[in-house]
């Protein structure tokens, strides 16, 4: 599948994970609107590209738990490229101390992005089709006994994904919903989890016990997921590689 001079949003697109999916969007030829908070990381990686993607990538400051500030972040895509081809939802935090800020971000704003991305996207509403991609987790499959309400965000991108990548969806919009899982990959979020944590002794415990991969990795499997062609899925990329759960 061709992706040259398709347009991706990407939340939270500045740094970590979602900066190797900004980076591997634009390898593969796309135009990329990082809409993160983080406006300093983010021009940080506007400046170092190289000359020749430059030009394919732009930044709106966004707080993705604004409503307001989601609608200006697609306005702005649509009025700089003319276009949207993918949403990448992938900003998230980890705090189970204030854990309704974690709930808004981590969650309400997936969807409330989706249903924007829906409306302009839907081959039945003057759009083109496109691609969905969520940033779930391994602790969307599975238990993360530090982070209950961590835990059950990605839980629920999982049920929101494996729903909206249904037949019945496709052929009512052209668009596809996949999510990608990641393992403990090496971001801020991990190398920050034992200090937010609520148990820090057994959040040490359980960092010493994994191994993280690099965001390239995540990247990756972003590249796959789209290369395959997939609906509904869900791609679990940790120190083991790479397999749809």
């Amino acid at each position: 599948m061709n992706f040259a001079g398709k347009v991706a949003l990407v939340t939270g697109g500045s740094q970590g994970i979602g900066r190797a999916y900004t980076e591997a969007l634009l390898n593969i030829g796309m135009k990329v609107c990082i809409c993160d908070i983080k406006e300093e990381a983010a021009l940080e990686l506007m400046q170092n590209l190289p000359a020749d993607l430059k030009t394919n990538i732009v930044f709106q400051k966004c707080d993705v738990s604004s409503s307001t500030d989601l609608k200006n972040a697609f306005d702005y895509v649509i009025s700089t490229f003319g276009r949207l081809d993918m949403l990448i939802n992938n900003a998230g935090i980890y705090s189970e101390q204030n854990y309704q800020k974690m709930i808004e971000i981590n969650f309400i704003a997936v969807v409330n992005a989706t249903k924007i991305a829906f409306e302009l996207m839907n081959i039945n509403n003057g759009g083109r089709g496109g691609h969905i991609i969520n940033t779930a987790s391994e602790a969307g499959l599975l238990p993360l006994i530090l982070g209950p309400v961590y835990t059950g965000t990605k839980h629920a991108i999982v049920g929101f994904t494996k729903s909206l990548g249904t037949d019945y969806h496709f052929k009512k919009t052209g668009i596809t919903v996949n999510a990608v899982c990641p393992g403990p990959v090496d971001t801020y979020l991990f190398q920050t989890f034992a200090v937010k944590s609520p148990d820090q002794i057994e959040a040490e415990k359980l960092i010493s016990s994994v191994t993280p991969v690099k965001p390239e990795e995540v990247g990756k499997a972003l590249l796959k997921l789209l290369e395959d062609n997939k609906n509904g899925a869900l791609l679990r990329v940790d120190a083991e590689g790479l397999r749809y759960a």
